[in-house]
């Protein structure tokens, strides 16, 4: 048998590292909200096998905000009690700063590890990595939506957009600044995704589902007819996916021209998931979990004993993981048979986030932050 050749040994070598590279790159494994600009919710790493509690971090109040984790693998969120945290990936604490706020929305991190953080007050507040203030803006009305960062707006730096229960969609510059607002009839509880081409999505309490450019000018809006507080999910082909209170999940063209639709005959307010294979997850009110193919045909439901506002996490290899207000966090495998199940002691409204070593983070409304892991 011939022995490999020099350069047969250097692309082995060149293809182990590659794929080293991919599992350990310099960025957050989940740096905001959905996991990415476009709300997919799907990592890029395989969660964990077994629903084992590695550790808990009690707070002071209802962990309702969704954890995203560093670079380093610090994990960051905020709790009902009006503190942000950062805690190691080992379950302590690094530092907390207070907002002197009830906090419902989700942090985002941009590209430096700077932390971005709203308040239930209508606090915008940006701190640096070692939780030292940077900038502080105040907006009129609640805030529950929570903020993502584009970084390709036109070479214009990052750009924060959150919503508002005052109607508006913000849109703020990396330093704080506002640069404009797009205004609904009612409140904009829904968190905006990006899409592709930096097109804006997000739902509004009036009924629609709006696209809005990066300068803020409408380009299209859908009836729903129902409330929309899901935060829309866009799939690499430009796809829409977005849920309302009338019960149905709309796909949508990129244009606001309606793919298919499907019922859940509840509520949804569980905002979609896309799958490393194109199919949908989400969940109702009605307390099932729904995987749907990208055409709109049904692939399974899951059972839950409570009411799943929390968003589903989708792992690489298409496992999913949700919380309901049973208390209870659930692995679902994408054939949807459950894996494994950990029960809190209070409703989980959090959304999972995945970190690097496939430990699924999320908080309950017992005030604890959970780390499941092997």
């Amino acid at each position: 048998m011939a022995r490999p050749t020099w350069h047969c040994l250097l692309a082995i070598l060149l293809l182990l590292l590659a794929e080293n590279t991919s599992f350990s790159g310099p960025g957050s494994p989940w740096p905001m909200f959905r996991h990415d600009t476009q709300r997919t919710g799907l990592s890029q790493y395989t969660g964990s096998k077994r629903g084992v509690l590695k550790w808990c971090f009690k707070t002071k109040d209802e962990v309702n905000s969704s954890p995203v984790i560093g670079a380093d693998g610090t994990i960051y969120f905020g709790s009902v009690d009006g503190n942000i945290y950062a805690v190691t990936r080992d379950g302590k604490l690094k530092w907390s700063h207070s907002l002197n706020n009830k906090i419902y929305s989700s942090p985002a991190l941009d590209s430096d590890g700077n932390i971005y953080v709203c308040s239930w007050g209508g606090i915008v507040l940006s701190l640096d990595t070692g939780g030292e203030f940077r900038w502080k803006v105040q907006i009129r009305g609640r805030v529950s939506s929570s903020p993502v960062i584009s970084n390709t707006n036109g070479g214009e730096g990052d750009v924060l957009y959150v919503g508002s229960d005052n109607y508006r969609l913000y849109a703020m510059s990396g330093e704080g600044k506002i640069k404009w607002t797009f205004n609904t009839r009612k409140y904009v509880d829904s968190s905006p995704a990006i899409g592709p081409d930096d097109t804006v999505y997000f739902g509004s309490n009036d009924g629609f589902v709006y696209a809005v450019s990066p300068d803020g000018a409408l380009k299209w809006k859908y009836n729903t007819f129902g409330a929309v507080s899901s935060s829309p999910a866009v799939a690499s082909d430009g796809t829409v996916y977005v849920g309302s209170s009338s019960g149905i999940l709309y796909a949508l063209e990129n244009n606001g021209t309606l793919k298919w639709s499907i019922k859940a005959q509840h509520w949804i307010d569980s905002s979609p998931a896309v799958g490393p294979r194109g199919g949908v997850y989400f969940g109702s009110n009605g307390g099932k979990l729904f995987a749907v193919t990208s055409g709109g045909a049904l692939s399974w439901t899951y059972r839950t004993r409570g009411v799943i506002t929390s968003s589903p996490a989708v792992d690489k290899d298409g496992n999913v993981y949700v919380g309901s207000w049973d208390g209870s966090l659930y692995a679902i495998d994408s054939d949807g048979m459950l894996r494994w199940t950990l029960h809190t002691q209070g409703p989980i409204r959090s959304s999972p986030a995945i970190g690097a070593d496939g430990t699924i983070y999320f908080g309950s409304a017992d005030g604890g932050l959970y780390a499941v892991g092997e």
